[in-house]
């Protein structure tokens, strides 16, 4: 790193129950910090709206809705179910914002998976669906539909915890693009990472490879044959069951998703690339390659557990052509970890 270049200036802040972080490349301390207090109190707002615990926010508003009732929701509010509705249609399903009444039920007070009947199943399932909500983009009103096979007065839960994160991240990019900051690398414990511009010699990336190298796969790096990508304008989520444990609920049957040991998603936002790294947990791998197939801008890198004759040769990982376009060769990974001993569900190290 030469002399005149500043170091990498970072900023951390808990919020949305995990901890935010903005790394800025080129910029005096001075004024980075400035920007990223704005960020920060940026968040700060979108979890008022945005999160189900908070008793005046819009979502926990349509959560008290009864059928046939409906509300006007602020702008983000209603940009975040628009998208969570769109993923679901892409997805065959895979991604529902309203399985609450199943997370509830297959959990226990621990929050470990429990033995449940066919008919407690099919009674949760029948209040839960993205269908319910009826979004009216000419008003930002949010009708409920009354359940269909159970208690039409049945409310909808509604939780935008695998969308909101990678939605705050997009705003606070936006936030920065005010500020003139061109390269700037912020996450969300991890989990979900939004890399713009160049992070340069101070994050330990060359000048001929433009961008932020990212370390991704985990346990699997061998079986994927990389363990870093390069990544600018776009967003990378992962998630797993090595931090969580099998924690991600398949909404089409309402059982534990089994089909995927982690899954990382590459997308131009990062509440989409949130909510994809969900549903391609659910989804199997033909599927995935299919929804990637079909949308050019998203890459998919997926870990499957072999089953029966084959599990004696391992997990396999699989890389949709357009991930494994973006990875840097072994030789070459020396992604910087922001953290030491921080860990995204499907470990997503960030540099």
């Amino acid at each position: 790193m030469t002399p005149d270049v500043p170091p990498l200036c970072r900023f951390a802040h808990e919020a949305m129950t995990t901890v935010f972080e903005v790394v800025v490349a080129g910029q005096e301390e001075t004024y980075a910090r400035q920007a990223s207090a704005a960020v920060f109190r940026e968040i700060d707002r979108l979890e008022g709206l945005l999160s189900r615990f908070q008793p005046v926010s819009d979502i926990a508003q349509i959560n008290r809705l009864r059928p046939g009732e409906s509300l006007r929701v602020c702008l983000e509010a209603f940009e975040c179910l628009q998208l969570a509705a769109q993923v679901h249609a892409d997805t065959g399903g895979a991604f529902d914002v309203t399985v609450g009444p199943l997370m509830n039920l297959m959990r226990d007070a621990k929050g470990n998976w429990q033995r449940v009947t066919d008919a407690e199943l099919a009674a949760a399932r029948a209040v839960v669906g993205m269908e319910r909500l009826v979004l009216n983009p000419q008003d930002f009103t949010v009708t409920i539909r009354p359940a269909t096979g159970a208690d039409p007065a049945t409310n909808v839960e509604v939780d935008l915890g695998a969308i909101g994160k990678g939605y705050a991240l997009d705003k606070a990019a936006e936030l920065l693009a005010d500020w003139e900051i061109p390269d700037v690398l912020l996450h969300s414990g991890t989990s979900s990472v939004l890399a713009l511009g160049h992070g340069g010699d101070a994050a330990g990336c060359p000048a001929d490879q433009r961008g932020w190298r990212l370390g991704v796969a985990g346990d699997w790096s061998r079986q994927a044959g990389f363990d870093t990508v390069l990544l600018s304008g776009a967003a990378l989520s992962g998630s797993g069951t090595e931090v969580k444990g099998q924690h991600v609920l398949d909404p089409r049957t309402g059982r534990p998703a089994s089909n995927h040991l982690a899954a990382w998603a590459i997308a131009p936002s990062a509440a989409l690339s949130d909510a994809l790294s969900t549903a391609f947990m659910v989804m199997t791998t033909a599927e995935v390659n299919a929804y990637c197939r079909s949308h050019v801008e998203v890459a998919a890198l997926v870990v499957e557990k072999r089953r029966g004759l084959l599990r004696m040769l391992g997990d396999k990982a699989t890389a949709t052509p357009a991930f494994a376009a973006r990875a840097v060769p072994p030789g070459e990974s020396n992604a910087l970890r922001l953290e030491q001993n921080i860990a995204s569900d499907g470990k997503t190290s960030v540099g």
